[in-house]
C-alpha cells in the first residue's frame, strides 16, 4: 500500500475520532444546574423604571464587578429579547456564544429566561448542546443557573448585593420586564437596620 494512502487514511482516522469524542463529550453532560433558593429579602423597597439600555448597562456593571465571572466573559445586551454573550474555549479555539431569550418575572422577582435562539460561532449545534456548552465552559457566576434539558436559564437578582454604604446592601428584585412595551421595573430591597 501507497505510504501517502496510509497516512491519509490515518489522518482520516483520527479526525473521525475526534469528531466522535467531541460528540459524545457535549452530550453526555452532567444533569440540568439547579436553581438557586432565592433569598427572601425584607426591609425598605423603593421601585424603579427603567429602559433596557440602563438595565443592558446596570447588569453589564454587575457582572464586571461580580468576583464570580473572573473566568469568563459573560455581557448582556437587551433588545427585543434578553441576550446573552460569551466566549468559551472549544478544544483550544475561542468560539463566540449567543444565546437569546425570553424573560420572564417569577414569583420571587428573578428572572426566568426561556431560549429562543442560539449562535456557537459558525457551528449549527442543537440548543440543548449549545447551553450545554456554555454551562460546561466552567466560571459560570453563581446567579445564573443553565437548565439545557429545559431551554432555559435563571438570573438570581435576590443574590446581587448593591452597596449603599460603608456597612449595608441593598438588593434587587424584578417586578415588572417587557420589553416589547420597553418597560422595566425592579425594586430595590433596603435591609432595616
Amino acid at each position: 500500500m501507497n505510504k501517502w494512502k496510509v497516512a491519509f487514511l490515518t489522518l482520516l482516522t483520527l479526525i473521525i475520532l475526534g469528531f466522535a469524542a467531541l460528540i459524545i463529550l457535549m452530550l453526555s453532560g452532567k444533569e440540568d444546574m439547579p436553581k438557586p433558593e432565592a433569598i427572601n429579602r425584607t426591609g425598605s423597597s423603593v421601585n424603579i423604571s427603567t429602559t433596557p439600555k440602563e438595565f443592558e448597562d446596570l447588569a453589564n456593571t454587575l457582572i464586571q464587578n461580580s468576583n464570580d465571572t473572573k473566568n469568563i466573559q459573560l455581557w448582556l445586551e437587551v433588545e427585543k429579547e434578553l441576550i446573552l454573550k460569551s466566549n468559551v474555549e472549544v478544544l483550544g479555539v475561542t468560539v463566540p456564544v449567543t444565546l437569546a431569550f425570553e424573560p420572564k418575572v417569577d414569583d420571587k422577582g428573578n428572572l426566568e429566561l426561556y431560549q429562543t435562539n442560539v449562535k456557537v460561532g459558525i457551528l449549527d449545534l442543537p440548543s440543548r448542546t449549545a447551553l450545554q456548552l456554555v454551562r460546561d465552559s466552567g466560571g459560570l457566576p453563581e446567579w445564573l443557573t443553565i437548565q439545557p434539558s429545559e431551554k432555559t436559564a435563571y438570573i438570581d437578582l435576590s443574590s446581587f448585593n448593591l452597596p449603599i454604604d460603608s456597612v449595608g446592601t441593598a438588593h434587587l428584585r424584578a417586578k415588572t420586564f417587557n420589553l416589547e412595551k420597553k418597560e422595566i421595573t425592579l425594586q430595590i430591597v433596603i435591609p432595616k437596620k
